[in-house]
């Protein structure tokens, strides 16, 4: 069981990374044309969207006017609080 969570741990903490990297490569890839940037974007992004969507679905009516996603980053907090509790 301990080599489960801990397998299920690791998958977390990459998922944690490929949410992180979308959020970043989301503030460049409207400014560039390289093409291998927007593929990992475009990857990433199908990767994290279906998670980010019902915390934007729930942070809309609050965030509307910030003018800034701040979803990628609760969902980095709701999945580091995910890891810790499976140690």
């Amino acid at each position: 069981m301990l080599n489960f969570a801990w397998l299920i741990a690791q998958l977390l903490e990459i998922y944690t990374i490929v949410v992180f990297a979308n959020a970043v490569l989301s503030w460049f890839v409207f400014g560039t044309q390289n093409s291998v940037i927007r593929q990992i974007y475009w990857f990433t992004g199908r990767l994290v969207d279906p998670a980010l969507r019902p915390i934007r679905n729930l942070l809309e009516p609050v965030s509307r006017n910030f003018g800034i996603d701040i979803s990628p980053f609760v969902l980095i907090i709701l999945l580091q609080i995910l890891t810790r509790m499976l140690w």
